[in-house]
């Protein structure tokens, strides 16, 4: 662990959401170093930490054998002081509400792939939501990007869990942190391939294939080819779908999703998948915005030197972003308190932008025309 100096984060600002201390704890874990967050999810319909913001903080305490203050639901104000490195294991973490089983697995995978050694996760909780990455968004988009930066990880899904019900398990090896060359993704390519993925939990088979020929005919009124399957998916008590449309163009791969929750039908739920893939598609960025997000913290480990390099190797990471999003340049600046790099975003809020991270002071940019520097 680092020699650790406190680091006080204002849980209210940018963006002012969740991600704020899962980027907090996974840094905290990995340097060592203690933090404070106040005005924790200040501007929230329901402010202060949820039930899965609080099993990110007690499984990465677990973790650390971390003092905690102010882990409790609803608390706007925790101290998170680690007390140990992260060693290899196999843990079990149960969210106990439909809260996001892959949020919190990105907030315990970076720290376990740094200890050294495989591990073994099982998390419990909410598998496919609107809001948060999905399973399959995880094992087929974000999972073969980070393995490029690096970090590889194996994931599999045992339940599906969907809102309100939750029940949802994955299970995940961490296998160790490697160095790999470096990551420079400002440019896709053409796309080489579409599938829409047409998922349902507990409900009649139809619905499922009516999102999946719903899905199809709007692949085909926007100009592509696409395979299209209709996929069952394990479960316990929960019920739920999901559309899934993975691209995979020359260079890098994106995922646009969305799920069946809160009265939305079959051909809305489509709609929203092809949707948000079409104006993907219609830009030149080579990351979808999630992705986007996604890869910053991943790719500042290895500025940061977290995986070991010879000597004058690159280890900058520049990829452009089809959306410059607040949760992004929120990121970016917890990043920046823990760890000695820069990142530079470029491009103006909600428009597509450019993201730069490297050793601080080294830097690669590559602003676009008219872009503004955060």
């Amino acid at each position: 662990m680092d020699t650790p100096g406190p680091i006080t984060l204002d849980g209210g600002q940018g963006e002012g959401g969740g991600q704020i201390l899962r980027t907090a704890l996974s840094l905290s874990a990995i340097t060592g170093r203690p933090f404070r967050i106040d005005r924790i999810r200040e501007n929230r319909l329901k402010p202060g930490l949820r039930p899965q913001h609080l099993a990110a903080v007690r499984a990465t305490a677990l973790l650390t054998d971390a003092l905690v203050t102010g882990d409790e639901v609803g608390s706007t104000c925790i101290s998170f002081g680690p007390r140990r490195s992260v060693q290899p294991g196999a843990w079990t973490f149960d969210i106990g509400t439909a809260g996001s089983a892959p949020l919190l697995f990105q907030t315990l995978c970076w720290p376990l792939a740094l200890a050294g050694a495989p591990s073994y996760v099982t998390l419990l909780g909410g598998t496919h939501q609107d809001h948060a990455p999905s399973f399959h968004y995880l094992a087929l988009v974000w999972a073969p990007a980070v393995a490029r930066l690096g970090f590889p990880f194996d994931l599999s899904l045992q339940r599906a869990g969907f809102y309100p019900e939750g029940g949802g398990e994955l299970t995940a090896t961490i296998h160790p942190a490697r160095a790999m060359p470096p990551l420079d993704l400002q440019h896709r390519g053409t796309l080489a391939e579409a599938e829409v993925l047409s998922f349902v939990a507990g409900l009649d088979f139809s619905v499922a294939d009516r999102q999946a020929e719903r899905a199809e005919r709007r692949m085909r009124e926007a100009g592509v080819l696409c395979q299209v399957r209709s996929v069952p998916l394990p479960t316990g008590s929960s019920r739920g779908s999901h559309v899934l449309v993975v691209a995979s163009f020359e260079r890098t791969r994106s995922g646009h999703g969305a799920t069946g929750e809160q009265g939305r039908d079959a051909e809305r739920t489509a709609d929203a998948a092809v949707g948000a893939f079409v104006r993907f598609l219609d830009g030149r960025a080579a990351i979808d915005s999630r992705l986007g997000d996604q890869l910053l913290l991943p790719a500042a480990l290895v500025a940061a030197g977290r995986i070991a390099r010879p000597p004058g190797v690159e280890s900058s990471t520049v990829y452009t972003v089809s959306d410059v999003t607040r949760h992004l340049t929120t990121n970016a600046e917890v990043v920046r308190a823990f760890l000695p790099v820069e990142v530079a975003v470029t491009g103006d809020e909600g428009g597509e932008g450019t993201v730069a991270v490297g050793p601080r002071d080294q830097t690669r940019t590559s602003p676009a025309s008219g872009t503004q520097a955060r």
